[in-house]
C-alpha cells in the first residue's frame, strides 16, 4: 500500500500537510477556487506521488464565506466576488478588487509568518492556486515586497490593476496552465493579459492543454512538479 510522506493537519476548514519527519525546507501555499474548499484538492497532494516534493510544508487555506454572483448572490466560499455580466466568462472588470486585496493581505500575512521559520528566505516560498486562487496567486506574487520562489497558476491570468513590483514582473518564476476548452477563462484573452502584464519575463513557463476545461488535471500537476524541481535543484 502506497503511503504519503505527509501528515495531514486540519484547522477548521484550513488544511496543512507537514512532512512526517517534521522537517521541511520550502513552503507551498495552494488556494482553491470558487464554491470549494481545501478538502476538494488535498488528495492531489497528500499522496506518495505528490506533485509537491516531500521537503515542503503545504498550506491550503480556505476562502471566507461571502455572497457570490456566481451563486445567485448567495453565500459560498469565495476569495472575491466575480460578476456574471459576461455570462460567466471572467474579465478584469468583473472582479471585486476590494475583496481581492483583503484576501491578498491574508495570504501575505501567512507568507510573512512562514518566512520567519525559513530564516526570512522568501525564495523558499511558492504560491499557487486554481481559478480564483490563480488570480490571487498572480496578484500576490507580482505585488509582494519580496520576490517569492515562484507561483503556479491554473486557469487564471494577471490583472492590470495589480500594484506591480518591477523586480517581480521581471524575475518572478511563473508556471501558467490553461485549458483550451476552458469556458470561464478564455485562453486567447489570457495570453493577451500575460503579454501585457508580464512583458519580457524570461522566467515564465506557459502551457496550453488541448482538451482540458476549467479544472485542475493530473498532467498539469506533473508539469508543475517539474517546474518546481527545476527551481530547487
Amino acid at each position: 500500500m502506497s503511503q504519503s510522506p505527509f501528515k495531514r493537519i486540519t484547522k477548521g476548514n484550513d488544511i496543512q500537510l507537514l512532512p512526517k519527519s517534521g522537517k521541511y525546507d520550502y513552503v507551498y501555499i495552494f488556494m482553491h477556487g470558487l464554491f470549494t474548499s481545501p478538502s476538494k484538492y488535498v488528495d492531489f497532494f497528500d499522496t506518495e506521488d505528490s506533485p509537491i516534493p516531500s521537503n515542503f510544508k503545504i498550506i491550503m487555506p480556505c476562502a471566507p464565506v461571502q455572497n457570490a454572483d456566481f451563486n445567485q448572490g448567495r453565500p459560498t466560499t469565495s476569495w472575491f466576488n466575480i460578476s456574471t455580466k459576461y455570462g460567466g466568462v471572467i474579465y478584469e472588470d468583473t472582479i471585486n478588487y476590494k475583496q481581492l486585496e483583503e484576501s491578498s493581505n491574508r495570504i501575505k500575512a501567512i507568507i510573512n509568518e512562514e518566512a520567519k521559520l525559513l530564516n526570512n528566505d522568501f525564495s523558499k516560498i511558492f504560491v499557487s492556486g486554481f481559478s480564483q486562487g490563480s488570480f490571487l496567486s498572480y496578484y500576490i506574487g507580482l505585488s509582494f515586497e519580496h520576490l517569492l520562489g515562484g507561483i503556479a497558476c491554473f486557469c487564471g491570468f494577471p490583472l492590470s490593476k495589480t500594484k506591480i513590483v518591477e523586480n517581480n514582473r521581471k524575475n518572478l518564476n511563473i508556471f501558467a496552465a490553461f485549458g483550451a476548452k476552458d469556458g470561464f477563462v478564455e485562453i486567447e484573452f489570457s495570453k493577451e493579459q500575460m503579454n501585457k502584464i508580464l512583458g519580457k519575463n524570461e522566467h515564465l513557463v506557459m502551457k496550453e492543454y488541448k482538451n482540458y476545461e476549467h479544472q485542475v488535471y493530473v498532467e498539469e500537476l506533473k508539469d508543475m512538479k517539474k517546474f518546481i524541481l527545476n527551481l530547487i535543484k
